[in-house]
């Protein structure tokens, strides 16, 4: 197998779901406390990230960080896979389009490509996930009811469902597009660019692990201040009782009872976790891309002989 050849769709999903997984295990203490930052009957507008470190490790332990992970776990390892087959086959497609020439690709087709993977991503796996990470995070809080404690990642989804109806999993759709396009269309946009910029000018650099950590979490801070209102209304919207009708409306209303610095609360943990997240999903999905190639061309050659 030629070394510049494209992974293929199945090479695509499965680095993909690795890196989504590896990801949420290492960096979900940081989306706990960002949630709970986040969440309004928790917060009482001054909660700081160590008063929910010590509360919850006070209650919990070191396993209270982890409330919720399976739902994240979950919808990551298909999010990722789905990301980056979309993001990848937008921009093969967007190439032709445009009679992209090697190494002169428009800034505007990562950009392009990002905006398709979010939407898609976003309608079949980050809302349902997103929403019932939230409600497991509320429901272990300091005023939780703790009725879905135990039950597990299925066990909890089917009884929100048969309290609150099937389309309480897609509530905040609309903020958690905005998010996750912004996420994608910036973070995977701002990689590829940086990815271009470092074959052309330090070709030596290009595919190393430190490389591709770094550029990956420099994206992750770009990524990180555009999108954090449209992460605050998602979780307002799936952690309350039907208070809002709509992004804006939550928006309106924060904003009016809690200033403007309400749209950035629980930047710091996200800013950690998604810091780290942009260098270890790129890492891992650029290692396993080349395990699966490596696996593969035996096999080809062989073939080929």
């Amino acid at each position: 197998m030629a070394g510049n050849e494209k992974p293929n769709a199945a090479t695509k999903i499965i680095a993909g779901g690795f890196a989504g997984a590896s990801e949420t295990i290492i960096t979900y203490p940081a989306e706990f406390i960002k949630t709970r930052r986040q969440l309004p009957q928790h917060a009482h507008g001054s909660i700081s990230s160590i008063a929910v470190i010590q509360s919850t490790y006070r209650t919990f332990g070191w396993t209270g960080f982890y409330s919720g992970c399976g739902a994240l776990a979950m919808s990551n390892t298909l999010k990722s896979g789905i990301r980056f087959f979309s993001f990848e086959t937008s921009r093969d497609l967007l190439d032709k389009l445009f009679h992209t020439q090697q190494g002169q690709r428009s800034p505007w087709v990562n950009v392009l490509s990002g905006l398709s993977a979010g939407v898609v991503e976003v309608l079949l796996v980050v809302t349902p996930g997103e929403a019932l990470k939230t409600r497991l995070i509320k429901d272990s809080g300091p005023k939780g009811q703790r009725v879905l404690s135990g039950r597990g990642v299925f066990g909890a989804m089917t009884h929100i469902v048969q309290r609150d109806g099937i389309s309480t999993l897609w509530k905040g759709a609309i903020p958690v597009m905005s998010k996750q396009a912004t996420n994608s269309a910036v973070r995977i946009s701002t990689f590829g660019a940086m990815q271009e910029q470092v074959a052309k000018r330090w070709p030596r650099w290009e595919g190393q692990v430190v490389t591709t950590l770094t550029i990956g979490a420099i994206s992750g801070v770009v990524t990180v201040y555009a999108s954090m209102p449209f992460d605050n209304m998602k979780t307002r919207m799936q952690g309350s009782c039907n208070e809002y009708s709509g992004m804006v409306d939550c928006a309106r209303k924060s904003l009016m009872m809690e200033g403007v610095g309400v749209f950035w609360r629980g930047t710091t943990p996200r800013l950690v976790r998604l810091t780290l997240s942009s260098g270890i999903t790129f890492t891992v999905y650029d290692q396993v891309v080349r395990v699966l190639r490596a696996a593969q061309q035996p096999h080809t050659e062989m073939h080929l002989a």
